[in-house]
């Protein structure tokens, strides 16, 4: 209660009373005296009628108020004589004076009273508001009641206070599971790196410890030396454009771009690779197609599906196509390997996951996950398709407009 005394509100209410009943007692006042001057006005114009041979049970008429005022000329009275003078004027004055001051200081006060309780149960809303939001801030699952009448202010503060706790429920729990996330990302990174390291150890104290090694087993460590420093520092640059990807710190370069030309340019960074795993290439490509996308970036999601497929698919050919109809772009990559099982495609965009049990350690298990992020930054989708021993098809598909 006493929170409610010392807000602001209920003191501008009491101001407010105590202004309208000054207006009120002034209203009142002139109105009782224009009231007082008419009727003592008529009480004097009667008196002339009597005084004249007029009846009171008539109204006075100006022959009699005239005959009134000659009997009366020697007392200086006459239809011109100031109501105040009168004897009975204040008296008059005051009875009107005292209801009607009476009845506008009842209506006053009983829109006082009103207002009052309203605010009253405003406040008291918004105190149940007030302690909910505190409850809620301890407590994720709490939820935020609907206070007030319908379209009322208090329940449109209260279901924003409602979509408030909500949206926040919703940031706490992303958040939390952004921590999972990265506690397994960087422990998987841990691994895949300490799995690279042990073997450049080794091959490096090989090298140092063993005088008579021949020249073929010194060409051979140091290769194994070099790849695994390759994977790590590839590991490393892929690592890095995932964080990016997931803080949404990439700036796509967004221009009208041919998707054919985006899929020849990955396929010529990627040749030298596929023709040392003797895989061919087969193409589709619409050069007519256009599409608004960051080429290098897109390049990229191309370059990695492709990747995994030469890796882990087992495959002798992989295809690439780009098409598009009245409702999407689509560029679809395909192979004829060993396919996925059906319930391994869930986890294929999973960091550090392959797609396959055939796990490389020069593999960093993330160029799927990143694909994934750079065509949603896109606004498009991924779409996989597969059979065991009937291959895989990967479609980036981009809705226009």
């Amino acid at each position: 209660m006493d929170r409610f005394i010392n807000n602001r509100a209920p003191k501008r209410l009491v101001l407010i009373l105590a202004l309208l009943l000054c207006i009120s007692a002034a209203a009142a006042y002139l109105i009782s005296g224009k009231c007082a001057e008419k009727i003592v006005k008529e009480q004097i114009r009667s008196e002339l009628s009597v005084a004249g041979g007029g009846k009171l049970t008539v109204p006075p008429d100006e022959e009699h108020i005239s005959a009134g005022e000659v009997l009366l000329d020697e007392y200086g009275i006459d239809r011109s004589l100031s109501p105040q003078l009168m004897h009975n004027y204040k008296s008059v004055r005051k009875t009107i004076f005292i209801p009607v001051f009476g009845l506008a200081a009842a209506v006053s006060l009983f829109w006082f009273i009103a207002a009052l309780m309203e605010l009253m149960a405003i406040y008291r809303d918004l105190e149940a508001i007030r302690k909910e939001c505190i409850a809620a801030a301890d407590s994720p699952d709490k939820r935020i009641g609907l206070y007030g009448h319908d379209l009322s202010s208090v329940r449109r503060i209260a279901e924003s206070a409602d979509l408030l706790v909500s949206r926040l429920d919703h940031t706490l729990f992303s958040l939390s599971s952004e921590q999972k996330y990265l506690r397994s990302f960087l422990t998987d990174l841990s691994h895949q790196i300490k799995t690279s390291l042990a073997v450049v150890r080794l091959n490096t104290d090989m090298l140092s410890e063993l005088p008579d090694i021949s020249e073929e087993q010194r060409t051979k460590l140091s290769d194994e030396i070099q790849l695994n420093l390759d994977a790590m520092e590839n590991m490393v640059i892929e690592a890095i454009k995932m964080a990016k990807l997931d803080a949404d710190a990439v700036e796509y370069d967004m221009q009208e771009q041919s998707p054919a030309e985006v899929c020849s340019l990955a396929l010529k960074r990627l040749a030298p690779m596929l023709r040392k795993k003797n895989i061919s290439v087969r193409t589709d490509l619409d050069e007519d197609v256009r599409l608004m996308c960051d080429k290098g970036w897109l390049c990229e999601a191309v370059e990695n599906i492709i990747k995994n497929s030469a890796d882990h698919s087992e495959c002798t050919e992989i295809s690439a196509e780009v098409s598009d109809d009245p409702i999407k772009v689509t560029i679809a990559l395909s192979d004829n390997g060993k396919g996925i099982p059906q319930n391994e495609i869930p986890k294929l965009f999973e960091r550090f996951s392959s797609g396959s049990s055939d796990r490389s350690m020069y593999s960093s298990g993330l160029g799927m996950s990143i694909s994934q992020k750079i065509v949603r930054g896109h606004g498009g989708e991924i779409f996989v398709y597969s059979e065991e021993g009937s291959g895989a098809r990967f479609e980036f598909v981009f809705l226009k407009n």
